[in-house]
């Protein structure tokens, strides 16, 4: 399995917003490794299939748009939305069961699509 993380670089933390993100911390449980990935330069509505593209299976976030939850749900992908913290730790909740998504973080978008 695969777990994409909004990644804020900086400080090695959760990025709070889907859209606006430009890494990903990819996590490959089977393996246990992880790497970080820019966005590719993707916008918003691209980010999603190019996820898919590169056969992720969960995405952990801060906040994120109600159009992107439902295209990662049309495709397979699992949303946990309202994440916050470092990544590693994020990633070790999630595998421990322990990650609670916070759907109130998903917003309506105030954009076209």
């Amino acid at each position: 399995m695969i777990i994409a993380v909004c990644l804020d670089k900086e400080n090695n933390k959760v990025f709070q917003h889907f859209g606006e993100t430009k890494y990903f911390y990819l996590y490959d449980n089977e393996k246990n490794v992880g790497n970080v990935i820019d966005n590719n330069g993707f916008t918003h509505h691209e980010l999603v299939p190019y996820l898919k593209s590169l056969n992720v299976n969960v995405v952990i976030c801060g906040g994120l748009g109600n159009h992107a939850v439902e295209l990662m749900e049309a495709n397979g992908i699992k949303v946990y939305p309202g994440a916050k913290g470092d990544v590693l730790d994020v990633i070790k909740k999630y595998n421990d069961n322990k990650l609670i998504a916070d759907f109130s973080a998903i917003h309506q978008c105030s954009h076209n699509h």
